[in-house]
């Protein structure tokens, strides 16, 4: 009893100076669910993250939501690429073990394609505050993106690397590797990142460097873009 009192003192205290300091609740809870290792039940994702992007919730034709989540959906590249697959444009939402959350907007989707998508439109993301910090992809786009089938969302090629193919992949001049996934799915917990190569890092506050683990992954996309197959309608490609 005596140190549950200490955690709940602790943690009010705590919570006081996120509040001074203009900090959101909600941050406050990403940072100890961080500590804890306990998903929390959503990620949420500073407001205007999204504007003017394929997948603007001021549009009325974009119907934004959760279509994977890690702690749900299971931790493997093979579970990711089952729902984030031929889904259209999306935004990544991550919550480190350090509390951080960060992420990237892949305006192209995912195909399992093991190639790498050039594009204007990419951007990393991480939040400060109630604010969304956009990092923009550099001039030309080249390689703002890759899409392996045995790997996670991947922003250039070292920018930021979550869930890392555990085998070598042949790229898209040899066509999607039809080797068994399982073997060789990366571990979404998993990532590295080293921003600068592909993305500009304008303010110079990236929150994590080198390896890093997560504690939660979301991928948030228009529920009106569906596979081929499914009901909603076939799949289209936005424009990028």
């Amino acid at each position: 009893m005596y140190l549950k009192m200490i955690w709940q003192s602790s943690s009010l205290a705590i919570l006081g100076i996120f509040l001074i300091q203009g900090i959101s609740v909600n941050s406050f809870g990403d940072v100890f669910a961080g500590i804890s290792g306990r998903a929390p039940e959503q990620l949420s994702f500073p407001p205007f993250t999204l504007d003017g992007t394929n997948i603007d919730q001021s549009k009325s034709n974009v119907d934004l939501q959760c279509i994977y989540k890690a702690s749900r959906d299971g931790w493997s590249a093979v579970d990711f690429h089952e729902n984030v697959d031929s889904r259209g444009s999306a935004l990544v939402v991550c919550l480190s073990k350090s509390g951080k959350k960060f992420g990237g907007y892949c305006p192209t989707g995912w195909m399992s394609s093991d190639d790498y998508v050039s594009s204007n439109a990419a951007f990393l993301w991480f939040q400060r505050g109630n604010e969304a910090i956009k990092c923009p992809v550099l001039q030309g786009g080249n390689a703002a993106l890759f899409d392996y089938a045995s790997a996670g969302p991947v922003f250039g090629a070292a920018d930021l690397k979550i869930g890392e193919s555990k085998a070598a992949i042949m790229g898209g001049f040899a066509g999607p590797d039809m080797e068994d996934r399982s073997s060789s799915a990366g571990n979404l917990k998993q990532g590295s990142s080293s921003v600068g190569g592909a993305y500009d890092d304008v303010q110079n506050g990236w929150p994590v460097r080198g390896k890093f683990q997560l504690v939660e992954l979301e991928v948030y996309a228009n529920a009106n873009i569906q596979p081929s197959g499914q009901t909603g309608g076939g799949f289209k490609l936005w424009p990028f």
